[in-house]
């Protein structure tokens, strides 16, 4: 599994060569393709091979384009990965209610208990209250302890007058970061053959990533725990290159640890068991493990 994750932030050429991604600009640099995860295409001077596009699919190379202001919009993966589509389609749409309400429940409670990570890796009060939260989510999430614990959550994190809503620049780059994350959970998915529009909990009729958007939210915390730490109005290039780092940042999924990248491999493959066993017990979440606050940087 590739492992890289390339930014491109200036005019560039990319082609492919003897297996190799060629990265042409006023000098030429060459990357292994089984060697990268993902390719995030922030200028708009790229130019891009067909060579490059097919070998991405191939090597399920997750290739993610940026707006005008460098946030990712888009996302490119193969279109067939899976040997047998068919059957793993079949598998979600044969998904019960209750069984998706199960997965819906572990997956809030999860995100709560990381958020409550990272609410005492910054010393804060409330880390306790949040863990408390997470032992109340119902099947389904029915009473909403996930709303209940981001009105807690952010303000202690980012400030009394930070919401998810505000005009902050903050809120600019934690919806980069989700995104970086949204993209690589979105890969894996492809890459066991799973149809990523259909959703556990997430159900847009307009969103062609829900079930991306269900698993990415136990991996939201890791994302606040690096955002809070940057200083305020840091837009860079710098400033991004160390959110995308964050899918190389070390998580827990049964006591093993894992990069963020093979985290959300390692999920999305017990998915398939609990699709294939009617089970929920197969399913494994990521852990984001308490942290100093100079290991958070």
């Amino acid at each position: 599994m590739g492992w890289r994750h390339i930014m491109i932030t200036q005019p560039i050429k990319l082609s492919i060569k003897q297996q190799q991604l060629v990265i042409k600009q006023d000098v030429e640099v060459t990357v292994p393709l089984q060697d990268i995860s993902t390719i995030t295409l922030e200028h708009k001077q790229t130019i891009i091979t067909q060579s490059v596009l097919s070998a991405c699919a191939s090597n399920r190379i997750a290739l993610i384009s940026c707006d005008n202001k460098k946030l990712p919009d888009g996302i490119f993966t193969s279109y067939h990965q899976h040997s047998r589509q068919l059957t793993v389609l079949n598998m979600q749409q044969s998904l019960s209610k209750p069984l998706k309400k199960r997965l819906w429940q572990q997956i809030v409670k999860q995100k709560i208990m990381n958020q409550a990570n990272c609410l005492d890796s910054h010393g804060c009060e409330e880390s306790s209250k949040l863990l408390s939260i997470a032992r109340q989510v119902e099947s389904g999430d029915t009473s909403n302890r996930e709303g209940y614990a981001a009105k807690i959550y952010f303000p202690q994190l980012f400030g009394s007058s930070f919401t998810r809503r505000a005009n902050d620049s903050r809120n600019r780059l934690l919806n980069y970061g989700y995104s970086i994350m949204r993209s690589t959970i979105a890969r894996s998915l492809v890459a066991y053959g799973f149809t990523p529009c259909l959703g556990i909990h997430h159900d847009s009729q307009t969103n062609p990533f829900n079930l991306a958007d269900d698993f990415m939210e136990v991996l939201r915390p890791l994302v606040d725990m690096h955002i809070v730490e940057l200083p305020p109005n840091n837009w860079d290039v710098n400033t991004r290159a160390s959110i995308v780092n964050l899918l190389n940042k070390e998580v827990e999924i049964n006591g093993a640890m894992y990069v963020a990248s093979s985290a959300a491999d390692e999920m999305v493959k017990s998915f398939v068991a609990v699709c294939r066993q009617n089970d929920i017990s197969y399913l494994k979440l990521l852990t984001i493990p308490r942290i100093t606050v100079n290991e958070a940087i």
